[in-house]
């Protein structure tokens, strides 16, 4: 974009009360202290806690990982080692909170529901549940990885740095720039206000890069499009900075008048962040949707608007008298300093060849990255799960819906640029989260950040222990999502109802819907689950594996009764949670000592052993040399935390408190406005901001505090 443009033979004055926004950014005098918060009952975000569905096991560097923990060559599958394992471990497995096991390769679009809705039967075969040994070994294996701090089994697509908004504040370090003649230097220009939108039907505005004649007075600034207005005391000539209306509630464009400021370089950096940003927005055209009542920002759609040429507007963004970057709007998206690929911990990312595999890698098995070209490419596991079985009979293992089945709720795509929820305080403490309170940008492009680790869900401890919980109520009582359960829940697992036009009902305790449940392309529809206290059994084939190696399996197959592992679909909704323990009698293990004496002489018997004995030799082995590991206490304790939930809090995701809602907790929004929360949890200026804002997502050790608070919709 360029200021050559010829203006137009019109003639059209534009009135406006704002001054340019050099004033704006004039120093304010100290604001107000915070105001105090207002007591319990009121509404006040702060007096209502809850659990985000996940929390993450953190992962250490693996460079200071010794003895079994440590990357090496796994045995060969040539012969059993003498001191090695193998045999079969039997497992008992419960089902606490209902357990999806859904025929994907029967769903259908039920006749009536919006194309792209999918209803799902229950997995059977000969009318029993089926439980696939992919899923138990899955499972299995994520836990392996997390308590072994083993490497990443895949990670792949995330080489890319990732985009996210920045935040009104920021607009108080954004200076109107232009690009010099020679494309060598940015001059520095004031912005100046004009009103735009909603559109008056009598006034259009300038086109972009269009050049106008702006004069201050005491009734504001007026604008004109008159070519031959060029002297008089106090015009200036300016050129028009269109984006159109691509945010909601804005109302004005902007026009560009020159500045006295000295001109700063246009430095290489500069120019590489532009082009990085601007190549992030090719690439991602495809997500561009039309449509609406929001336009799409040009940049987005046009090549000419991405160009950094001489006598290019844009906006830098300038802080502590250093420009860091330049945007092509005043409120832009921004990218991460690194990709996420480059934030993994060192040694965390998958094994790269067949000599650098992790306990995780040997025990389960591993595949070179695609495109990798490692020779070899793959090593088989020694683990199998077979023999799967479920032993509850079928009439009361799974519970069934009628009609078109039970409209689960919204599950959305990870969204890891939430990074105070994704990234550690520091690259070195992957468990310590980023401090509260933190800018956003500061967030986003501190150099000392980490991947937190690997991604767990919390066992929904309290509503595994409600008896009403998981019940479908009568449709003539409501809508069951907006029916307190035990005072506290809600049924996060169920889609509300359509929304009504009425936000709120009379009583103000919840949302107004209407009984038409919600089946569109954003959720699934299930015809039924697998009921709680379900029992299945289960073997596990072990072959060759070392003490430790050992030890690590069965530790988590020996957790106490409280604790849970994670299985199936709809973790995030709390289903799936099951307890697993040993069944000793179905338990045989021995050496490669003993299997070598066993096969010397084929008339003879493997000598009788004590399943007991072995697992618990096999697990204090494994504790011992892990207690020696850098940071097993740590991830110890998050992964305990998780695999237990919590007693006193709700587990559903971030969400914002309406005005004049009088429920004591808030219930899940029919309209869905997830990003209410975290927009007000961006917000850490003005007078007016509750305290806590910039929250990140807290550690799981229970002694760190775990909970995030609802935020009031009305607070600014």
């Amino acid at each position: 974009m360029t200021g050559n443009k010829p203006p137009k033979p019109s003639d059209i004055l534009f009135r406006n009360k704002f001054a340019t926004e050099k004033a704006a950014r004039t120093p304010k005098p100290k604001s107000a202290p915070s105001r105090k918060p207002p007591p319990r009952g009121s509404g006040n975000g702060r007096q209502e806690a809850f659990l985000n569905p996940y929390t993450f096991v953190p992962a250490f560097s693996r460079e200071g990982m010794t003895g079994a923990f440590a990357d090496t060559v796994p045995h060969g599958a040539d012969r059993l080692h003498e001191e090695n394992w193998t045999g079969t471990i039997g497992v008992r497995l419960i089902v606490r909170t209902p357990l999806l096991l859904l025929d994907t390769a029967r769903a259908y679009n039920a006749p009536g529901d919006e194309e792209g809705h999918l209803t799902y039967p229950v997995l059977l075969r000969d009318g029993r549940p089926h439980l696939p040994a992919t899923a138990l070994k899955g499972m299995l294996r994520a836990a392996y990885e997390a308590i072994t701090n083993s490497r990443f089994g895949v990670f792949n697509g995330h080489d890319d740095p990732l985009g996210w908004r920045r935040v009104a504040d920021d607009a108080r370090h954004m200076y109107p720039v232009r690009v010099s003649a020679d494309g060598k230097s940015l001059e520095f220009w004031e912005a100046v206000k004009f009103p735009s939108y909603p559109k008056a039907a009598t006034i259009p505005p300038p086109e972009h890069g269009e050049r106008v004649w702006v004069k201050t007075t005491k009734e504001g600034t007026e604008f004109r499009l008159d070519s031959e207005i060029r002297t008089g005391k106090g015009w200036e000539e300016g050129f028009a900075f269109i984006t159109g209306q691509n945010a909601e509630k804005k109302h004005d464009e902007r026009v560009f008048v020159r500045g006295r400021s000295k001109p700063a370089p246009l430095t290489d950096e500069l120019r590489e962040r532009w082009e990085a940003l601007m190549d992030h927005y090719r690439r991602h055209e495809q997500d561009i949707e039309s449509g609406g009542e929001l336009e799409i920002s040009p940049h987005r759609k046009s090549e000419e608007r991405r160009k950094l040429t001489p006598e290019t507007f844009c906006w830098a963004y300038k802080k502590n008298g250093r420009i860091e970057a330049l945007y092509p709007v005043m409120i832009p998206r921004d990218l991460a300093i690194a990709s996420p690929a480059e934030l993994v911990p060192p040694k965390v990312e998958p094994a790269a060849s067949y000599r650098d595999l992790s306990p995780a890698d040997r025990v389960f098995g591993w595949v070179a990255q695609e495109g990798s070209g490692t020779r070899p490419a793959a090593y088989r596991g020694r683990v199998r799960v077979n023999n799967i079985t479920c032993v509850t009979a079928a009439e009361k293992a799974v519970e069934r819906f009628s009609g078109k089945g039970l409209p689960l709720a919204i599950l959305a795509q990870p969204k890891p640029t939430q990074s105070r929820f994704y990234l550690s305080e520091s690259a070195a403490e992957p468990n310590r989260p980023i401090k509260d309170g933190i800018p956003k940008n500061d967030v986003h492009r501190d150099p000392d950040r980490a991947l937190r680790g690997r991604k767990i869900y919390w066992h929904h401890r309290r509503a595994a222990a409600s008896a009403s919980y998981w019940t479908q109520p009568s449709a003539s009582k409501g809508d069951p999502t907006q029916q307190p359960v035990d005072n506290d829940l809600y049924r996060e697992y169920r889609r509300p109802n359509a929304v009504a036009d009425e936000r709120l009902t009379d009583d103000r305790t919840a949302f107004q819907t209407t009984g038409e449940p919600q089946r569109d392309k954003q959720n699934r529809s299930v015809r039924g689950w697998i009921a709680r206290d379900t029992e299945f059994t289960f073997s596990i084939g072990v072959r060759d594996i070392p003490e430790v190696e050992l030890g690590a399996l069965l530790w988590l197959l020996t957790l106490g009764d409280d604790h849970h592992h994670r299985l199936g679909l709809g973790k995030p909704l709390g289903f799936g949670s099951v307890h697993l323990s040993l069944d000793l009698k179905e338990t045989e293990l021995h050496t490669g000592a003993q299997w070598s004496e066993y096969y010397r002489d084929l008339m003879g018997e493997l000598p009788g052993s004590s399943a007991e004995a072995t697992v618990t030799t096999c697990i204090q082995a494994f504790v011992q040399e892990a207690s020696n590991q850098p940071g097993f206490a740590a991830i110890e304790s998050a992964f305990r935390a998780a695999a237990r939930g919590k007693h006193d809090l709700p587990v559903h995701y971030p969400r914002a408190r309406p005005k004049g809602m009088r429920a004591r907790r808030t219930p899940p929004n029919p309209a869905g406005e997830s990003y209410a929360w975290f927009t007000a949890n961006e917000k850490l200026q003005g007078r007016d901001v509750a305290p806590g804002r910039g929250r990140s997502l807290p550690s799981a050790d229970a002694s760190r505090g775990s909970e995030l608070v609802v935020y009031d919709e009305e607070q600014p």
